[in-house]
Parts: C-alpha cells; sequence; structure tokens
C-alpha cells in the first residue's frame, strides 16, 4: 500500500509530494496530462522564497528564463492615478523581489523537482474515482483501470477540485462572480529598471485588467469581468478583451503595437471556497482547497504554502494518529482566504480604491499592505495597522476626507455592444 497518494501535479501537488517523500513516505503522484502544458497564475509572491529554498528551486529560478519581480504597480485605466508597491522598499531583505513566470516551465520544473525526490510522477493518468469509506485507506481508481490504495490522499486537482467538490461542501463566492478574459502578447513597452518585472494591475470601472511580464519578451494579459458582463455584452470573448483595451487610455498607449500570440482564453466563476477540507484519510490542497480572484497574484503562493502545512499535518496522522495539525491547517488556510477577501471584495469599491491608490506614509501602513501583497497573510502582528486601513476605508465612503476622489464614472468599463 502507497502512503499518500497526489491527485494533481500542479504547484500544490508537486510540493506536497516532494516534502513527504523527503520525509520518508512513498508517494505516488497522478496529473491528467503530459507536462509541460499552458496554465495561467504567473506572478509569484516573495514570501514563497523559504519554501522555494527548502524544495531546491531556487537557483534553478535565478538562472531560467525568469523574470524578477520586485513589485506590484496599480494605476486607474486612464492613467491619471497610480501608485507602486515596492519589495525592496518595504520589507526585510529576504523578500525583496520574487518571479513571473510562464507556468508551464515553472510547473514542470516542480514536478521534476518531485520526480528527483523520490516521488512516482504519473502523468496522463486521470482519476475517475476515490472511495473513503474506510478512514485507515482511501482506493482510487484511474481512467486506465488501475486501482490503488493508499494510507491518505491529497486532493491537489486544482480548480477542478476532483475529491473536492464530491466532500468539501464547495461554497461558491457570489460576491466575486467574475470571469478571467486573457491571452500573452509581445512588443508591450516595460518600465525601466527594476519595475521591468512588476505586476500590473489597471483598474476599470467595474473590472481590471492584469500585465504580467512572464519572459523578456512576453506579456501575460487579462481582463477580469464580471460573469454577467460576458454574458450580455454581445461580444466574444476575443473582441471583449481587444475593445476594452482599446477602450482604455492607459491601455490602449502601452499596447497600441501589441501582437497576441496565443488563443484567447477563458476562466469562468472562479472564486470559491471549500466549507471541509480535511478527514482522516484526505486533505484538500491548493486551489481544490478554495481560491478568490486572482486580483493581488495569491494563487499560487496558496497552493504551495497550503501543500507545505498539508504536508506536515499528514506526517502527524500518518505517525502518530492524530488530526490536531490536520485541525489547525484547515483554520489557518480559511483565515488566509478570509483576510485575503475582504481585500479582495473592497477592491471592487471606489473608496476603498481612494485610499489604496493614495497611501498614507505616517502611519506605517504601506509596509504593512506591501507585505500583504507579497504574501505575508498569516502574520498576526499586523492586526492594528490594517483595522486603521479599513477605518481610512470607512472614513473615506463617510466623509471623503481622507483622500482626493477618483473621478469613477468617467473611468472606461469593460466594451459591450
Amino acid at each position: 500500500m502507497i502512503d499518500v497518494l497526489v491527485i494533481g501535479g500542479g504547484p500544490a501537488g508537486s510540493t506536497a509530494a516532494t516534502l513527504l517523500a523527503r520525509k520518508g513516505f512513498s508517494v505516488t503522484l497522478l496529473e491528467r496530462e503530459r507536462f509541460p502544458r499552458f496554465q495561467i497564475g504567473e506572478s509569484l509572491l516573495p514570501y514563497n522564497n523559504d519554501l522555494l529554498d527548502r524544495l531546491g528551486v531556487s537557483v534553478s529560478l535565478s538562472e531560467g528564463p525568469y523574470t524578477p519581480k520586485y513589485g506590484a504597480g496599480f494605476v486607474t485605466a486612464d492613467g491619471a492615478l497610480g501608485y507602486t508597491f515596492r519589495f525592496f522598499e518595504n520589507l526585510p531583505a529576504a523578500y525583496h523581489q520574487s518571479f513571473q513566470v510562464k507556468r508551464a516551465e515553472f510547473d514542470e520544473l516542480l514536478l521534476r523537482n518531485a520526480a528527483a525526490s523520490g516521488v512516482d510522477v504519473r502523468e496522463e493518468t486521470a482519476v475517475t474515482a476515490v472511495d473513503l469509506a474506510d478512514s485507515a485507506r482511501a482506493t482510487v481508481t484511474c481512467a486506465n483501470g488501475e486501482r490503488l490504495e493508499a494510507r491518505f490522499v491529497i486532493d491537489a486537482s486544482g480548480h477542478g477540485a476532483f475529491l473536492g467538490n464530491r466532500v468539501g461542501d464547495k461554497k461558491d463566492v457570489e460576491e466575486l462572480k467574475k470571469v478571467a478574459v486573457f491571452a500573452h502578447y509581445k512588443n508591450v513597452p516595460r518600465p525601466e529598471g527594476r519595475d521591468a518585472g512588476n505586476t500590473i494591475i489597471v483598474v476599470l470601472r467595474d473590472a481590471w485588467f492584469w500585465l504580467i511580464p512572464v519572459s523578456a519578451d512576453t506579456m501575460s494579459v487579462g481582463l477580469v469581468v464580471g460573469r454577467d458582463h460576458l454574458r450580455g455584452c454581445g461580444l466574444t470573448p476575443a473582441e471583449l478583451l481587444e475593445q476594452t483595451i482599446a477602450g482604455a487610455p492607459y491601455l490602449e498607449e502601452r499596447m497600441n503595437e501589441a501582437e497576441r500570440v496565443t488563443p484567447v482564453y477563458v476562466r469562468r466563476d472562479f472564486s470559491f471556497m471549500m466549507k471541509r477540507r480535511t478527514g482522516k484519510n484526505f486533505a484538500l490542497a491548493g486551489d481544490a482547497a478554495g481560491f478568490l480572484d486572482p486580483i493581488f497574484s495569491t494563487g499560487v503562493f496558496m497552493a504551495m504554502k497550503s501543500a507545505d502545512m498539508v504536508a506536515d499535518a499528514v506526517e502527524q496522522r500518518l505517525r502518530g494518529g492524530s488530526m490536531r495539525l490536520l485541525r489547525r491547517y484547515d483554520r489557518t488556510f480559511q483565515g488566509a482566504l478570509d483576510k485575503y477577501f475582504r481585500f479582495i471584495s473592497n477592491f471592487y469599491r471606489r473608496e476603498f480604491l481612494e485610499v489604496f491608490l493614495q497611501p498614507k506614509a505616517d502611519y506605517g501602513l504601506i509596509p504593512v499592505i506591501t507585505g500583504i501583497l507579497a504574501g505575508n497573510i498569516f502574520a498576526t502582528n499586523h492586526r492594528a495597522k490594517l483595522a486603521l486601513f479599513f477605518f481610512f476605508v470607512r472614513m473615506q465612503k463617510m466623509f471623503g476626507v481622507i483622500a482626493p476622489p477618483i473621478a469613477w464614472e468617467e473611468l472606461p468599463g469593460p466594451a459591450s455592444m
């Protein structure tokens, strides 16, 4: 019998599998596709650096075809207002930078690292059923008819949440029913110096764009809009993307010579939470455990961080029988999602953006906000500063005295017929 079976070879699955194999467990990883394969979510966060070091891939990232990222910029679609949160100005030295990646390359790096660590990696092996009836084991059935038994199973199958959809009591986040429409482009100019590798978030009225420089010559460009807008705008996804770019002065100027080099992809209804993430013989990790709007590029970070916590919890469960760390993981992961949800849900509100894009330097808020953007979401010593920030947001909504107003109704919105 296998000790641990992992469903999914993305960042969460590869990380959990690698860490557990290094703890001495027998680990089999089942991935339905053949790597490399295209994937979205191309921006890493600095507070993942410690885990990347432990996995042994930091040198490969530094020496590979990856773009150094030193901060994140936010700008209104008319170009009138913007602010850049720079990691190297506000965070400890270990978190001064991260990387932008093509996920096909990055995910393959992690998967091959898992194999090199002793994981039995099986690509093009889809899972069709999981039986959890016996709390001491899990029985997994593959599309090829093979049945595997494991003492524990980890669902790291991403948004598909193969096991989570069956046992996790999945709940869609109604406030964030969004759709992402995205593609890769060449010939998109970048700022000079360190800011060249930054993620740029472009704020529209009731929508936003990401610009992520995933390589020396390629920019990932994505539009996030409400699901109902995509349904009712009368445009194809490609038309919606191109016409919204053309209607936003900041984007139109930067992309007037851009060449699209991939198809236009669509990811629908991506925000959800699981009410149940752990059991005696299973755990959900990464996107399979819950995912929110990608505004702050949290996907890969949360996937790998959750896998790290799950690996420790599974070790305790298999060696001593205790569920303590599995329950703690569930609470900790949910707490982090709740913090991010507060930021993300507020990001679509005018008063939040007015304060966020014009942060006050004299209250020590900029390092705290920069830390959140960099992945410092599990810390507890910044609660007072976060409370002060959201107090300012409330005061802005009630009285408009914290920051100058944004000409909200004059901002371009997503295109429609």
